[in-house]
């Protein structure tokens, strides 16, 4: 195989015979729909052929994918009914109109019967009985929609798949499988928050409890949202005693603990990278795990935090620009040299999980020199806010910077702060590094 063929974007590998495909596996609850567990799709017989055709493949796919997992059982019953009986059977059934000892009858029976083993109980029934049935909102389906929400290029977000995981099994553990799975989720009380609230302060501190119920309330208000239903969500505003942020749970980073920090991994060009880009703008470590070579500016010294084939971004606001300083600017014009626009600039953390193992890597260092718990490669995050905000930085201004929510309807109007501005108060806030302001 040629060396010299740059980095493929997930999902893409090149054949023996040199020409490009589309690999990508079937997520596990849709295989019994597609009756595969891999799609493949060719690209071309050159590199620039496939990149100019993985963006329309790639999006195909994932329309596909969303589609079959929004289908209600409901529907992949009428499906399957019109696939294999035609329209007129499938409309009587549509309307309720089959007759219990009709032909369609008897043909229905016998189609749920040929499938039995190859489909859900709940649409096999659909098709025996020739009765379409609304499908209902589970606890456990409130939980799946949530997660496919979540979920970047068809992958689940790492993070919060443990968390969903984890409500999951208390919630089986304590309201039973019947309940997960039958119940509609609106039928769930106030009495049944408390308990699982009691049962989780049994298990975790309390504010991992409120974070964990915290995905269990959001999950519920995005089928709120989505279904249009106006139910009261009963996991909302639970009071749970001793859970609160506080301004000591993450200390950032001191000026003399980065230098210590930075000293110390001197030796590695990649950690010193990482450090240097993170302490600089503020920038979440997933985020810059999955850089692209085109993602950094180097001739107007910007760095683009944008979706692209190695990552996702956890929320709207986090797609923005952040001016780069002159160290960060020189460090990452080393990290960047050779590349191709698409190629990672942290090729071995630009995968599933590579922020995990960024941070695995950096915390060595760092607990090489700083043995405080409450300071963590995030402090480097909480380091550029609190420069920030002593160095008069406007909150809105900062919030830009950093990607945070501004949580109002007019911060979403316009383009935001131009560069320059952006600059202007990031450089005072490198100045105090005893560096050069921009």
């Amino acid at each position: 195989m040629d060396e010299s063929v740059p980095k493929l974007p997930r999902y893409v590998f090149r054949r023996a015979n040199g020409s490009y495909r589309y690999k990508r596996n079937v997520p596990k609850a849709l295989v019994q729909y597609f009756g595969k567990r891999t799609l493949y799709r060719q690209l071309g017989t050159t590199y620039s052929a496939a990149m100019k055709e993985f963006p329309y493949v790639h999006a195909r796919i994932e329309s596909l994918f969303a589609l079959e997992h929004k289908k209600t059982d409901q529907e992949r019953a009428l499906g399957v009914i019109r696939g294999n009986l035609g329209d007129v059977v499938a409309n009587h059934v549509l309307a309720g109109t089959v007759d219990e000892y009709s032909q369609e009858s008897y043909a229905l029976n016998e189609l749920a019967e040929s499938l039995d083993g190859t489909l859900p109980h709940r649409v096999l029934e659909q098709i025996y009985q020739g009765e379409l049935k609304e499908d209902p909102i589970t606890l456990n389906r409130v939980l799946d929609d949530y997660l496919h929400y979540k979920a970047v290029d068809g992958e689940d977000n790492h993070d919060t798949k443990l968390r969903v995981e984890r409500i999951r099994k208390e919630m089986t553990q304590l309201y039973g499988r019947t309940k997960m799975n039958e119940v509609p989720f609106q039928e769930v009380t106030r009495q049944d928050a408390n308990a699982l609230r009691d049962l989780l302060l049994t298990k975790m501190a309390p504010n991992s409890v409120q974070r964990t119920i915290g995905v269990l309330k959001a999950a519920i208000n995005h089928t709120i949202i989505e279904q249009g239903l106006n139910p009261k969500n009963v996991f909302a505003s639970l009071l749970i005693k001793g859970a609160g942020a506080s301004r000591t749970d993450r200390l950032p980073i001191t000026d003399d603990q980065l230098t210590a920090l930075l000293k110390h991994a001197g030796s590695s060009q990649t950690a010193t990278t990482f450090l240097i880009t993170l302490a600089d703008t503020g920038a979440r470590l997933g985020e810059v795990c999955g850089l692209e070579a085109k993602d950094v500016d180097l001739e107007n010294r910007i760095l683009h935090i944008r979706p692209n084939s190695y990552r996702g971004l956890k929320t709207k606001s986090s797609n923005r620009r952040i001016p780069l300083s002159p160290r960060a600017t020189k460090l990452l014009k080393g990290a960047c040299s050779g590349l191709e626009d698409n190629a990672p600039v942290f090729t071995k953390y630009a995968r599933p999980r590579g922020s995990d193992a960024a941070s695995a890597m950096l915390m060595k260092w760092l607990r090489g020199v700083i043995a405080d718990p409450k300071v963590t490669v995030h402090s480097l995050r909480h380091r550029l806010k609190d420069k920030l905000r002593n160095t008069g930085c406007p909150e809105a201004l900062s919030n830009e910077i950093l990607g945070h929510s501004q949580g109002t309807t007019a911060s979403n109007y316009g383009s935001g702060y131009a560069i320059e501005v952006m600059r202007a108060a990031m450089a005072r806030a490198w100045e105090t590094d005893g560096g050069p302001a921009v």
